[in-house]
């Protein structure tokens, strides 16, 4: 690789950054769904009945509460919110998304609150692997499955 052509990928990896933190994106070219909860995702629609939908790019905050796997991990809402999401890494950590996962892990009573910029799907993990080219250990996330999940685009410590 060349360093014109190293330097082209930086700028539009800058460029691809700057517009996610400006205007970010959706199904609908809307830009991320702000002042959504966790359990408005969780409860995610696939038939277009208004709310949120799979196929939405959502900005959430919520506590780490439970790591489950490198690259994904499980966000929750206040308790009165209802069930959690999982949250997944579209490479093999969060490290990409700015987030390094040693930071987040929950103990010691400690609430660890981030906030995550993703796509909406619902998990089939043979489409995710294919996607994303990434062997997740489907014993892991056979629970999740069918669920709506956060693809992370963006991370970070909310508190």
């Amino acid at each position: 690789m060349t360093g014109r052509t190293r330097g082209r990928r930086r700028g539009a990896a800058a460029a691809g950054v700057a517009l996610l933190l400006t205007a970010g994106c959706s199904s609908d070219g809307a830009g991320p769904e702000e002042g959504v909860t966790v359990a408005d995702v969780a409860q995610a629609e696939t038939d277009g009945d208004g709310g949120i939908e799979v196929g939405d790019v959502v900005t959430v905050t919520g506590e780490v509460v439970r790591v489950v796997d490198p690259g994904a991990f499980l966000l929750g809402g206040d308790a009165a919110d209802g069930p959690g999401v999982l949250v997944l890494s579209p490479t093999a950590d969060f490290e990409a998304e700015g987030l390094d996962m040693t930071d987040v892990l929950p103990g010691d009573g400690d609430d660890v609150l981030v906030r995550v910029t993703g796509l909406v799907r619902e998990l089939s993990l043979g489409e995710f692997q294919e996607d994303y080219a990434i062997p997740y250990e489907e014993s892991v996330f056979e629970e999740y499955a069918g669920e709506a999940v956060i693809v992370a685009e963006r991370l970070e410590l909310a508190g």
